[in-house]
């Protein structure tokens, strides 16, 4: 038996050196896009989803990353990168994570607060999520004097499950224009405002309700949290993520910067839908894309500034669940504590709600966690399933008719993963 099982490891080795290099660009599709990366028999349906919506939803290109059971069993790229250069996409290739971001903070803000814990400055990982955000932060309030008594209940665990009681749906987001012209004007400074800024000005301001009471999705909460890290880390959000990222294997992180001309080496090129209006550039005020001038990138580093590949956002989701050889970012215990229902009155009996930066959905008793993005240019996915198979999806468009585009991919992969009868068992993951 011992001989049969070295003989059976010796194969499973040697198919995965064949399948892991990825074979001659092949395409799709009645323009032939190309397809480049690796797949194996039994997984075509993930082809199908990937070739079908891009044809469908008129997106130049995408990247599809699948593992199961802490295994990299697929990395694709279908499309085109540039399509003026005639730049494939590769499975390595990067894209903006929009608010993909949010998860990756959530694990670098519960990573600092076990650290802490262990340094003895918090007896507790629960007692550092109850920590009050107005003692963390070195920062006064715009004008010097704060807007909402309120504030100064906010809490970690309320930036982390969007209860601070900032709404974007009542006061609008500072993050993005309109509301942004409007704080950038009463502030007197142009649009390109920090976060640190931004975060100032709505001290000043009054909260939409009471933290801690209810759920709204606030990307300056996000934000906060970024500040949080820095001035707890003594490092700056860059360094801090890029550190915890680098201990898993993820090496390759960057973080988006607005300007076309200042893509990395290896990102796509963003489109915007066809037929999208042009806005004047939020830098310059010139005539731009939106994917390249409707926002201001550099100010939502910790909401929204992640730039990455799928492959290596599905390595941190199994490296979370301890399914690799480096250690997991968090204890089994900060994961638990991380995916738990919130106690909001929104979520009394429900299976479905946002934890500490996923959102989650209870089924049959097993978990299905997830989260997307979106911004001009950029749409993402990642999708944790019961089953143990992680998957990433990432565009370089974002659809007019986003809501449906990202419904059906969820769907879509849900039921490619269902429709796997026999997984392989070689793992391209690298070390």
């Amino acid at each position: 038996m011992r001989w049969l099982s070295f003989i059976w490891m010796l194969g499973g080795l040697a198919l995965a050196q064949t399948i892991c290099i990825p074979p001659p660009p092949q395409s799709f599709g009645k323009d032939h896009k190309p397809l480049t990366g690796y797949s194996a028999p039994g997984l075509e349906g993930y082809d199908r989803v990937m070739t079908r919506l891009l044809e469908k939803y008129q997106i130049p290109g995408a990247a599809l990353a699948v593992a199961k059971d802490g295994r990299l069993v697929l990395s694709r790229g279908y499309g085109w990168a540039d399509v003026a250069a005639k730049e494939a996409v590769q499975p390595t290739s990067l894209f903006r994570l929009a608010s993909l971001t949010k998860p990756v903070t959530a694990v670098a803000t519960l990573h600092l607060g076990e650290a802490l814990v262990r340094q003895g400055r918090y007896p507790s990982l629960k007692a550092f999520l109850a920590e009050k955000l107005i003692n963390l932060l070195d920062l006064e309030p715009y004008g010097g004097k704060l807007g909402d008594p309120r504030i100064k209940q906010i809490t970690l665990r309320d930036l982390l499950q969007h209860s601070s009681g900032w709404n974007r749906n009542a006061a609008g987001d500072p993050m993005y224009r309109p509301t942004l012209d409007y704080v950038a004007k009463a502030m007197g400074r142009s649009d390109t405002l920090s976060s640190r800024d931004l975060l100032s000005y709505l001290m000043s301001r009054n909260l939409s309700f009471t933290p801690g009471t209810r759920w709204a999705y606030s990307n300056i909460g996000y934000a906060a949290l970024g500040q949080v890290i820095e001035r707890l880390s003594g490092q700056s959000y860059q360094a801090y993520v890029t550190e915890m990222l680098a201990r898993v294997g993820i090496r390759d992180v960057r973080f988006a910067r607005t300007r076309e001309t200042d893509r990395w080496p290896g990102e796509v090129h963003y489109y915007d839908f066809p037929n999208a209006p042009l806005v004047a550039s939020i830098l310059d005020g010139k005539q731009a894309p939106r994917p390249y001038g409707d926002f201001y990138l550099e100010a939502q580093e910790a909401n929204g500034g992640l730039v990455a590949s799928a492959q290596d956002i599905v390595r941190l989701v199994v490296s979370l669940e301890g399914l690799r050889p480096t250690p997991s970012p968090l204890s089994p215990e900060a994961l638990a504590e991380m995916l738990r229902r919130p106690n909001l009155p929104q979520y009394a009996g429900r299976d479905r709600y946002y934890a500490l930066g996923w959102e989650v959905q209870l089924k049959n008793g097993a978990m299905e966690w997830s989260h997307d993005g979106a911004l001009a240019g950029t749409r993402t996915l990642l999708l944790r399933l019961p089953n143990g198979v992680v998957s990433a999806a990432f565009f370089n468009s974002r659809p007019w008719n986003d809501w449906s585009f990202i419904a059906e991919l969820k769907r879509s992969l849900e039921d490619a993963a269902q429709s796997v009868t026999r997984w392989p068992s070689y793992d391209c993951f690298g070390g």
